[in-house]
């Protein structure tokens, strides 16, 4: 079987420098809007994320800090996690999200894209300040749980932005000790979401240059991440991960780039 020092044209003493050279001149010639194949696409992002796994954890005001998540057992900003039954949504609440979406399903989750806002200023999201750089892109997602048993949604994580430059970007958790100022219904943190429930989730990239357009968002779920059953260390991703795979041509990323929600 192939390593992922492999997937990635190296050896195995490579430093995390030349892996993420690597990883994005790959990315670069194998990405599928350019021809490139999706398996071989993925087998790129897996091995990257495997050899560098989780990046140091700093401040909880900085792109790497965090705090503990709710599916693991802590408490989160909010009391009780934010999941509801999507097919009791209210006909306003519908007629509000009928936008232009997009969906891709799988055996653990249905994950829908319902907006990615470019340049957004933070402080329009939440209602304290932010004390980084404060214009972001900004996915909105409504992740349902289709499967039989919990799974924890990990959107800071597991989201990667991949842009025009070939760069991947991940999400940040600028906002996680604000999470109580997003708008009504959408959450900023880990939660873990029962069977048949829903959640309205909101990731906010890490900085990226002014000039770099979103071609690709990405999320990854592993099956481990299935509530108080993951195990603890596991960071590499098993058999049983899902990749969910939004690729945003130009005429959807316009459409896309508004709220899901009325300001």
């Amino acid at each position: 079987m192939e390593s992922h020092y492999e997937a990635l044209g190296l050896s195995p003493t490579a430093d995390e420098r030349a892996v993420r050279r690597a990883y994005r001149s790959l990315l670069k010639e194998h990405h599928p809007d350019q021809g490139g194949s999706r398996e071989r696409f993925l087998r790129i992002k897996t091995a990257y994320e495997a050899i560098v796994g989780e990046q140091p954890l700093d401040g909880p005001e900085t792109d790497g800090g965090t705090i503990p998540p709710v599916c693991d057992g802590a408490s989160g900003p909010r009391q009780a996690p934010p999941t509801y039954d999507p097919d009791a949504r209210s006909a306003d609440e519908s007629a509000v999200d009928s936008h232009e979406t997009l969906t891709v399903g799988g055996r653990h989750l249905t994950l829908t894209l319902s907006a990615l806002v470019h340049d957004l200023s933070l402080a329009d999201l939440v209602d304290e300040h932010v004390p980084v750089a404060t214009d972001r892109t900004v996915a909105f997602f409504c992740v349902h749980n289709t499967s039989s048993q919990p799974r924890c949604w990990r959107g800071k994580a597991n989201t990667s932005f991949i842009g025009d430059d070939g760069f991947l970007y991940e999400g940040s958790s600028i906002v996680t000790p604000h999470a109580e100022q997003l708008p009504e219904r959408w959450c900023g943190t880990d939660v873990e979401i029962p069977p048949g429930r829903a959640l309205d989730a909101v990731v906010i990239a890490q900085e990226m240059p002014a000039d770099v357009t979103v071609e690709t968002v990405l999320y990854t779920q592993h099956a481990s991440e299935t509530g108080d059953n993951a195990p603890d260390g596991v960071d590499e991703p098993t058999e049983d991960t899902e990749r969910y795979l939004f690729e945003l041509r130009p005429l959807v990323r316009e459409r896309l780039d508004r709220f899901p929600f009325r300001t």
